[in-house]
């Protein structure tokens, strides 16, 4: 409603200033999306079950070069989420936003974790070797409770318990090992070594939630580029036996699981509770299974099914609980 100024000739109106929007909040205290963090981590963990199919296919016979293999896959991530800043003008907030312990660590863990899963895999069953990676969010949930003072919900932990059952039904971890063989063993090793490095990575994308995800995505891939050529440099693996065809499978490998997995990994580690990321990624061993049964004919038993039912249950429950809530 406009405001007048009395004069002794006559009512003349004042002038009017245009109301202004008020600031956009800061990152930091915007609420979560947890919709678009449930889609996000779905998707993420769909492309990440491909993994080890590609991992096998692009390793020649009895090679194992996961360390190799994901150094490309964070290197590719990481331009391409150089490419995307730079088209969207927003390269500039490289410079502006300060880096901390998390991000440098969140990137070097998760490089080092997907390395030596990847290793596993050409050692081990694929769904036994993606299982152990997925020791790390039960680990990621109780540093959580420890270090953040997250307290997840009874639902939460309830269905996070039964996701984890899930995994060692359809894992094999149950009904015990089919074999004992040296490579099966350190196939075992390395695969719950990455286990531990995924929950301390996971724990690492619960600080610095201001940071932009695009932003955090590139350092994530960059740091975790160097951790993994570390690695290369420390192994030297022997990348003279590739055929053109290991070659087209590995620069796939790059880009599902490089830059479009991992990048949305850490958009649903912005908008999620360490529990929900944790319950959800166990999608990823279902993944595993069906597609190591119909590309490597790798037996599934009943108590796998089992286990599969578990972990579909558990992972759809915060689904029907949003759409419920958006009802």
């Amino acid at each position: 409603m406009a405001t007048f100024i009395d004069t002794p000739a006559r009512s003349v109106p004042a002038a009017v200033t245009p109301a202004t929007p008020p600031p956009r909040p800061p990152a930091a205290s915007r609420r979560p999306n947890r919709a678009l963090g449930l889609i996000a981590i779905f998707v993420s963990t769909t492309a990440m079950g491909t993994a080890g199919v590609f991992g096998r296919l692009s390793s020649p016979p009895g090679a194992v070069m996961g360390e190799a293999l994901t150094m490309g896959r964070m290197l590719v991530g990481a331009l391409g989420i150089l490419v995307l800043l730079s088209i969207t003008g927003r390269r500039h907030l490289l410079r502006q936003t300060r880096l901390s312990p998390a991000v440098v660590l969140g990137g070097a863990f998760l490089g080092l974790s997907f390395a030596l899963m990847l290793s596993a895999t050409v050692l081990t069953d694929l769904a036994l070797a993606v299982a152990l990676l997925y020791l790390g969010p039960v680990l990621a949930t109780v540093l959580a409770r420890v270090i953040l003072k997250e307290s997840p919900t009874r639902a939460e932990t309830l269905t996070l318990a039964a996701a984890f059952t899930g995994m060692m039904l359809v894992a094999g971890l149950i009904e015990g090992p089919t074999t004992s063989s040296q490579s099966h063993l350190l196939g075992i090793l390395l695969g719950v070594a990455s286990g531990v490095l995924y929950g301390a990575a996971l724990l690492c994308y619960r600080f610095r939630t201001d940071m932009p995800a695009d932003v955090r995505s590139f350092w994530n891939f960059t740091f975790g580029t160097l951790a993994t050529g570390a690695l290369v440099a420390l192994t030297r693996p022997d990348l003279s036996a590739m055929t053109p065809a290991n070659w087209a499978w590995a620069l796939t490998f790059f880009a599902v699981c490089g830059l479009l997995a991992l990048g949305l990994l850490v958009l649903a580690g912005k908008h999620l509770r360490t529990a929900e990321l944790s319950r959800a990624s166990y999608w990823e061993v279902v993944v595993a299974l069906l597609l190591g049964a119909a590309l490597f004919g790798e037996a599934i038993s009943a108590l796998n099914w089992v286990g599969v039912a578990i972990i579909v249950a558990a992972a759809g429950l915060p689904l029907l609980r949003l759409r419920r809530g958006v009802r």
